[in-house]
This record gives structure tokens, sequence and C-alpha cells, in this order.
């Protein structure tokens, strides 16, 4: 599917304005094709931003309203509207959603129901890699619609993307130490491409939302949480949300797994990016304030509803059956395939009220249970 750009558009009066003047002037093939090939270029965002949304249109607001106000500003939006809209639905989002933009009115394109082949409310995964497979710039930058950017949040990842790539030891204040960053098992050569990915502040405060994980431990079937400190970087291998940035190809190549419908689907698709070679790197520089609404007792303990419960129990045990190398599966089963679920059943009985134990453990069973099924 292709998208369409705005008549408005800067680009499209400079590349009318060039094909006049082609047109009426008189040049070499060799000539033409240059001066062609430049303008294409220019036709071109750099960056691509997508996000899913359900859509809550305060959410969109916010998001849209922090990318308006970016110092860097060759870039396009994509939100991919996860609901079934009649077209009056859909017209009214978008007005709603871009009529009081300044900047970026003709670089934001909504993906519905309406307007592609999108079928809506088949979970994230496969909203997400819809989403890229749209993308054709160089970068990609992944959101979701709860999220707020500072200012010179793109800008900043640019500024250090480049940074890296260009320096030999990024990580090191003096230079010429050696950094184990560089050679952590799994990476087969970072500098081909890696990940830049920031730090979560909760709503707009300075709490850090600790979303990071530098492995996963297959004894106790759980990621173990990164610290990050006062590092200007640092290096992980599991990142459990969205607002990962680099090149629009390797997301293309990765994407995610859409068996991992709800629960574990960020877990399972990083891992496997660290696991093809691409480091994932905490940028202390790059701040997003992650506006999420209020959770429940059960949400905080990794519960959640009926649905999340069993969710997690099949997911977890899908992502020890296609990750996990022998070893890590003989140590899963000796250890932790019991012992979690009982941990999270001791969890249930502690904070769920009585009339729903019995349904988040027959839940978490079930979950158990049908981790054989693809």
């Amino acid at each position: 599917m292709q998208l369409s750009k705005s008549k408005n558009s800067w680009k499209n009066i400079l590349w009318t304005f060039a094909w006049k003047l082609l047109k009426n002037s008189k040049f070499s093939i060799i000539q033409y094709c240059c001066i062609l090939f430049f303008f294409k270029k220019t036709m071109k965002n750099k960056l691509t931003v997508v996000f899913p949304t359900r859509p809550n249109i305060q959410n969109i607001k916010w998001l849209l309203w922090s990318l308006d106000q970016q110092t860097f500003q060759d870039f396009k939006v994509i939100g991919i509207i996860d609901s079934k809209l009649t077209q009056k639905e859909f017209d009214e989002l978008k007005k709603e959603s871009l009529d009081w933009l300044k900047n970026i009115q003709d670089r934001v394109y909504f993906i519905s129901n309406v307007n592609s082949d999108f079928v809506p409310q088949k979970w994230v995964s496969y909203v997400r890699n819809y989403g890229i497979k749209l993308a054709d710039t160089e970068f990609l930058n992944l959101f979701d619609d709860d999220e707020i950017l500072k200012p010179d949040y793109l800008e900043k990842s640019f500024e250090i993307y480049g940074r890296i790539k260009s320096s030999p030891n990024p990580f090191l204040e003096k230079e010429g130490e050696h950094s184990p960053l560089f050679f952590k098992e799994g990476n087969k050569g970072w500098f081909k491409e890696f990940v830049l990915v920031p730090k979560l502040m909760f709503r707009q405060t300075w709490k850090i939302q600790n979303e990071w994980f530098d492995y996963y431990n297959f004894w106790t079937s759980r990621p173990h949480q990164f610290h990050f400190k006062w590092e200007k970087f640092a290096q992980i291998q599991m990142y459990s949300w969205n607002s990962l940035f680099w090149p629009t190809k390797i997301f293309q190549e990765v994407l995610f797994d859409e068996r991992f419908d709800f629960v574990y689907e960020d877990l399972e698709f990083t891992y496997r990016i660290h696991k093809a070679g691409y480091p994932i790197f905490i940028s202390s520089e790059l701040e997003i304030f992650h506006m999420e609404r209020d959770k429940t007792l059960l949400e905080d303990a990794r519960i959640g509803s009926e649905f999340q419960c069993h969710r997690k129990a099949r997911h977890r045990m899908r992502f020890v059956r296609k990750n996990a190398t022998i070893i890590q599966k003989i140590q899963f089963y000796l250890l932790w395939f019991w012992a979690q679920p009982l941990r999270l059943i001791s969890k249930i009985i502690r904070l769920a009220p009585k009339k729903d134990r019995k349904t988040l453990i027959w839940a978490l069973i079930c979950g158990t249970r049908d981790w054989m099924k693809n």
C-alpha cells in the first residue's frame, strides 16, 4: 500500500517546479538524471514514526503534539487504528487529531479498515508489523500512543546514533580503554547496526520505569532486570516496551512474531534482535514520558485479567520452546516449569477478590497447558 502525499506539501511544490523547469530546458540525459535523482531524494523523509492505537483520541493528541514540536522535522507519521471504523468515524478521527497541528499535518497518515486491507483487532504484533511494512524511509521509530517526547528527542536520537557509528569507543570517557560492551556473547560485530532505546519516565515525573533486562534466566523463567544508574550508555538483551529506533530494513527483517499476540511480544521481539547480533543500547540522554493509565493490583503483580493471565502463562512456555537451547530447556523444566505457576497462584490468592480466584487460577493452568499449540 502506498501512502499518498498531500497536495499542499512543500516537497510536492518543489517537485512540480523542478519538473516544469526540466520540461522547458535543454539538458543532457546525464544532467537530467542527476537533477531527477536529487529531487527524488528530497521527496523522501529520513524517518518514519509508527504507532498503534485503539484509538484513544487524547493519547493520539498528546503524541502528535509532541511530534509537532520536534526540532527535527524530516519524518512522517503512520498511525495504525486497531478498531473497526465507519468512513464517518474515520474522517472525524482524522479531523480531530490533525486540524490543530502546525508542522506535521500533511505528514500524518492514519491506516484503518476504511482505507486499507488492514484487519483490526488481530492483536498488537500484527498491528505493529503492518506499520513496519509500510515504512519506506531509512530509519524507523516505533512508539505507543501513550507516550510524550521532549522537543529534541528525534534530533538527539540521530545525533547519538551518529556518535556511536563514528566513534571507535563511544561508551568510554578515556580513549583506548577496552569496553566489554562491544564483545558480549551473541553480538556478531555490533558495528553493522544497533538499536537505541530511551529511559521511560512515569508520566511527567522523573521516576524511571524499569523495563530493561540484561538477560533471560531460564532457571527461573524470568528476564533479569537491569538497573540503570548514571551511565551514558548501557547494553541490554530485552526491552519490554516500544520506543525502538534503528534502520527500517532491520525492523522489516526481524518483525514481531504474530503468535505472541498479547504479553511477551516485545520481550520476544527484542530477544530475537539480540540473538540476531544487533546490540540494544539504552541512552540516558533519551527520555520519554509514559502516560500510562492507572493499573490494578493484579496488573502490577504481572497477573492482570483472566485473558492476560492465560496469555502470560501460554507465551512464557512458547518463548522457552522457541528461543531456549537444549541446556536452557533442561534448566527450565527441572525447576521453574512448576515453580512459577505456584508463585503466581500464591499472588492470586493474596491479591484477587475471592470470586475471581478460581477463574484466574484456571486461566493460569490452561495457559501453561496450551503451550504446545502454535
